[in-house]
Parts: C-alpha cells; structure tokens; sequence
C-alpha cells in the first residue's frame, strides 16, 4: 500500500507539471516575446555597435478607479492597457551605455518614459504588435549607441571612478510561470463600489469647513513579462485594492492641514466594512477642526518621539533611499563606507523583504517573488544588530556587492534601478509607550527644554541623495504633532512642523524602540518610476531632532460658507 501511494503521488505530480507547462506553451504573447526577442537581438548583431544583452518587460495593466467627494462620484473609469519596454545594453558588462545613465530612452520633463502599446487581442493583434515592438527597439537602441559613446568619451576624460564596479552583473537564468487570472476574478461592481465610496465621503458634507473631502477606490490586476537574452522567463500576476480618505481644511492664517488614511488589500472584498470606514471619516474632521486651531510654532532642536507609522516614514525617507545601491556609485553615498560599522543602536534590526505578504497583521504593499530584472526575490538583512551589512542591489554592482539580491524595481517606461520593497525595522529591547514617554520627558528636562514633541502622523516626505551643500538632507512632512510638556501638563496639539536634517546626524540621536511595529502603506517615486512599497517600524525615541516652520499659503479661507451650510 505504501508503494502504490508513492505511485499516486509521483503520478499527480506530473501531471501538474504537465498542466503547467502546457498552459504556458498557449500563452501566445509569452511565446511572441521570445520570438522577437530572437529575431531583434539577431538582426541587430548587425550593426557596428550590437547589443550584448536585450530583455522584453511587458506590462497587461487593468485599473479600476473611482473617486468621491462630498457624497457624489467625481470620476469612474476602467481601463485596460498592454505596454512593452525593451531594454538594449551595447558595449559590455564593464561599460555599458547605462554607465552614466540609469534610463534608456530619453524621457520627458515629468519623468516619463516612452514604451510600445501592444494590441489586447493575441491572434488579430500580433502582426501590430510586431511592428510596434520593432520600432520602439531601434528608438531604444539609437538612443543606447549615442550613450555608450558618450560613456567611453567621458570614461577616457573624466577622473577614476570611485567605484569600479562594472556596468552590469550576472544573474541566475530563471523559469517562473502563472497562469492568468480568471475573468471572474478580474471583476469588480463598479455601482456598488460607487454607492459604498459616496456613503463615507457624505459624511465630509456635514462639515462647512473642510476644502476636500475625498474618497477613492483603486482597484489593479497587473500580468507582467520579463525574457532576457539569457534565457530568464518570468510571468506573474499582482493584485490589489487601496481606498484613500483625505480631507483638508484651511487655518484663519492660510495654512493648508490636510489628513489622510488608507487601506490596503490584496483582493477588494478585504477591504474594511464602510460602518468602520464612516466612523474613520467622522474621526478625521473631529481632528480636522481641532488642528485648525492649534497653535503654529516656531524652529525647534529637541528630543521626539515617533509613532509607528512616522518613524516608518522616517526610515523609509532618510535610510531606505540611502541603501539603494545604485544611488552608493555617485552622489552623497552616505553608507557606503559604513559597512561592518554600528550605525544604529545595537538592538536595532533593519531589513527589506520583497517576500512577505504580510506583517503585523497586515497586507504589504511591497510584496512579489521576483523583480523587474527576474532576478529571484529574497530578504535583505541591511542591519544586523546595529551594524550595517547589506545594500539593496540590482543588477548593476557596487565594489563588494557584485551581484542582485532582487531590487532592481521600476514601473511604466523607466528602467529598473535599485529601490524598496517591504522596509522593517524592529528591535531585541522594545520598551512600551509609557516608558518611551517617561524617557522623553526625562531627555528634554536634561535638555533643558520645557517641552518634547511626538509626531502622530506623517504623511510624505523626500530626499536629496546628491552631493555637497543641502544635496545630501531629508525634509518629512508631519501632519499631527503634540508638544509634550515636562511639567505634566496635557500635550499640546500644534501646526506648522516640518522635520528636517541630514541623515548621519539624525541616525546618531536614535535611543531605542518601542514594542508594537505598525505598518505604512504607499507608493514611492523615483528615477524608475513610482513602485509600491511598506514601511514597517514601532515608535522611536530620538534624543534631538530639527523641525522648521512650514510655508504657509498666502490663501485666506472663503469668506462665505459651503453651499447648502447656510
């Protein structure tokens, strides 16, 4: 009986792998980008300057989204879009027309990057599909020989790199393949969704104050395709729902406080009951009309703490770009000397992983199995005990980095470049709220301060990675900060804070870590395009931090009331 058991097993086994590989024998754009890849990668070896390494990245993009505000649908709209970007690397791997240019195709002033639009119907459309493959191959490949010879020109009159690590790494040859995702599951009720979308943001009508009151609905099911010259096939499916609620209102002195908050799920039906949804909404106009009038205060230097999704922002914004490898060949390369250095507290844990799904109970944005280079996604381990071991690579080295661990990342027409996926910071000593706020007020008494800060509620920030002067310097925008007075009187709702400073000085004032890590979800933008990401961290206590007092708009409110709140 065992022996036959065995036999069962073996034998379904098989024929999963037979299912496999006969689903993705049909799948007929899968076999029509090996083919041009082929044939295109043939017929310009050519030329006198042919590639020596072609990849394919097809990006079958269906988005949903609907937006409300005050109650009623502002938009609703479904689309469907199949996109291609080639990439042509001429030269080879130790100096490539990507030397000095982590982008292929010229782009335009708001980043964006041309790419090849694919007809939706793989038996009528393929002949289309050819044509339009081909020409944007021969604009990437025009635009590649011009950079490699401006790479050589400039390699032969400028001073050594610093870094002389070589333009492109190996990579693994790697065969992935899901199958597409059931229509059925594509699907969603857009009416329903509407009606569900207008009951939230009907509660922002009770309010005469507010400037906006929004709540959108994103809902996206993406099917992309990576082949490379090498033989690396990679096809994977990605979906998600994220609702955003925003409000803002506008202070007597003109300054803008918007709030925000989402929710994130890989399928819609996920996404939280509107009852919870309503009562969130109502929350964020009551904080809404108490910030209003909260005081503006003045630069300060003092301790802080942050709350979990705060300091998520935080390290995501002053750490995580920092750790970027490509960003570490040129510019402020912040902690590239650092490795094997204590750069944070030796409890402190730091790493990404692109693996996992969820954390702390929740779903995380930053999540696949392999990246936009098909290289295999794998944890990064870029803090051990407070010591910095590792950076987030691509395929493009760094000297004592030769080779990807997964990040090579990008979106629409921009080329991969190392970025974030899933950020965690922990610690091996958490301490509790009240002993994070005990500690805080003790800091800022020895500081002689009368008062410390705690930042609630962060919602963006950026960074300038370059080199010299201001290039190197970080500026988070806090939407809810409380003063902290060390006399024991209530804490203080106030306005106006920006957080500011260069990183080195900030990560040297961190004490230590609280015990519940919370979850940021976003969306991150860059060279390559905006990729989805998470942070996750628990509150942190900083010895000294530098805030400025933001902008204000030179905007008054309206003098009369919203219609209707009369």
């Amino acid at each position: 009986m065992k022996k036959l058991g065995l036999i069962i097993v073996s034998c379904f086994l098989s024929m999963l792998m037979v299912q496999k590989t006969y689903a993705q024998s049909e799948d007929k754009l899968l076999q029509l980008l090996k083919q041009e890849l082929a044939a295109d990668m043939q017929e310009l070896q050519k030329q006198e300057n042919p590639p020596y390494h072609m990849n394919f990245r097809v990006m079958d993009d269906r988005n949903v989204r609907i937006q409300s505000a005050f109650g009623a649908t502002m938009s609703s709209s479904e689309q469907r879009v199949r996109t291609l970007v080639p990439q042509v690397r001429v030269g080879d791997t130790k100096l490539d027309n990507f030397k000095y240019n982590a982008m292929g195709a010229q782009g335009d002033r708001n980043g964006n990057y041309p790419m090849a639009y694919l007809g939706l119907d793989d038996e009528k459309g393929e002949d289309a599909s050819r044509q339009s493959i081909w020409a944007e191959v021969m604009k990437r490949y025009n635009f590649a020989v011009e950079a490699y010879q401006q790479a050589k020109t400039k390699s032969q009159v400028s001073v050594a790199d610093e870094d002389k690590a070589p333009s492109f790494s190996e990579a693994p040859v790697e065969k992935y393949y899901e199958a597409p995702i059931p229509a059925e599951k594509q699907a969603i009720d857009r009416a329903a969704w509407e009606k569900r979308l207008n009951e939230v943001s009907a509660v922002f009508k009770e309010s005469p104050l507010l400037q906006s009151g929004d709540v959108s609905l994103t809902y996206r099911v993406l099917r992309t395709y990576f082949v490379n010259t090498e033989g690396t096939e990679v096809v994977q499916n990605r979906t998600y729902a994220r609702i955003m609620i925003s409000a803002s209102m506008k202070a007597d002195d003109g300054m803008e406080l918007p709030l925000n908050m989402s929710y994130f799920a890989y399928d819609p039906k996920d996404l939280p009951a509107n009852d919870r949804m309503i009562a969130d909404a109502k929350d964020m106009v009551k904080r809404l009309t108490v910030l209003r009038d909260a005081p503006v205060v003045n630069p300060y230097t003092g301790p802080a703490i942050l709350s979990g999704p705060a300091s998520g922002v935080f390290f995501h914004e002053i750490f995580g770009h920092r750790i970027e490898g490509h960003r570490l060949k040129g510019g402020g390369e912040t902690f590239k000397k650092k490795v094997g250095e204590l750069v944070l507290p030796a409890e402190f844990q730091v790493y990404c992983d692109p693996t996992l799904r969820s954390y702390a109970g929740e779903a995380l944005n930053g999540f696949y199995l392999y990246d936009d280079q098909g290289v295999k996604a794998r944890r990064v381990d870029v803090v051990k005990d407070g010591i910095l071991r590792e950076f987030l690579m691509s395929r493009v080295p760094l000297d004592g980095f030769p080779s990807s661990n997964g990040h090579g990342r990008t979106s629409g027409g921009g080329d991969p470049v190392s970025r974030q996926s899933n950020l965690v910071v922990e610690t091996t000593a958490p301490k509790t709220e009240a002993q994070l706020r005990s500690m805080l007020i003790e800091e800022a008494k020895r500081q002689g301060k009368e008062y410390g800060y705690y930042f609630k509620e962060v919602t963006s920030g950026f960074t300038l990675t370059g080199e010299g002067g201001s290039l190197n310097s970080f500026n988070v925008t806090p939407l809810e900060v409380y003063r902290v007075y060390v006399d024991g009187r209530p804490d203080e709702l106030v306005r106006g804070v920006d957080l500011i400073g260069t990183p080195l000085s900030m990560f040297s004032n961190i004490v230590c870590a609280g015990d519940k890590p919370s979850v940021f979800t976003g969306e991150c933008g860059a060279e390559s395009g905006w990729v989805p990401v998470t942070a996750s961290s628990p509150m942190i206590l900083v010895s000294k931090i530098e805030t400025q007092r933001r902008e204000k708009s030179r905007e008054l409110p309206p003098i009369l009331p919203a219609p209707g709140k009369n």
